[in-house]
């Protein structure tokens, strides 16, 4: 059970890197405008994914036959991926709040939230049952 939770986390930060990171809408007069960025638009986003495909490769590798060595490095990537997933979204959330502008509005992204869950069960992962 907790390899597979490790797998899950490791799984779902690097799928966070592919979702929305911030909604960005732009609105001068009458003309709207919106746009969403990524994970893997940013250099640290890529290191994140990178992260969690190391830590898909490392929980594979003791689901299919460790002694549950790698969990724990393998939940350690899947958390650092996580970590700077949400660290990202959270510093340009603020840059782009605390400019004082009235046409910019910015909101969190699906990508953040399934990177903060990812990285929780990877930490779960450490604490359930020994295999």
């Amino acid at each position: 059970m907790s390899k597979m939770l490790a797998l899950g986390g490791g799984a779902l930060v690097g799928i966070a890197c592919f979702l929305p990171l911030l909604s960005l809408t732009l609105t001068f007069g009458a003309v709207s405008s919106s746009g969403n960025l990524h994970a893997t638009d940013l250099t640290s986003g890529k290191v994140a994914l990178v992260l969690a495909f190391a830590s898909l490769l490392l929980a594979v590798i003791d689901i299919r036959g460790g002694d549950g060595t790698y969990r724990r490095p393998a939940a350690a990537c899947a958390l650092l991926g996580a970590a700077i997933v949400v660290y990202k979204s959270w510093t340009l959330t603020s840059k782009v709040n605390g400019a004082g502008v009235s046409f910019a509005h910015v909101s969190m992204g699906m990508g953040m939230w399934v990177a903060l869950i990812g990285g929780g069960i990877a930490v779960a992962s450490d604490f359930i049952g020994r295999e």
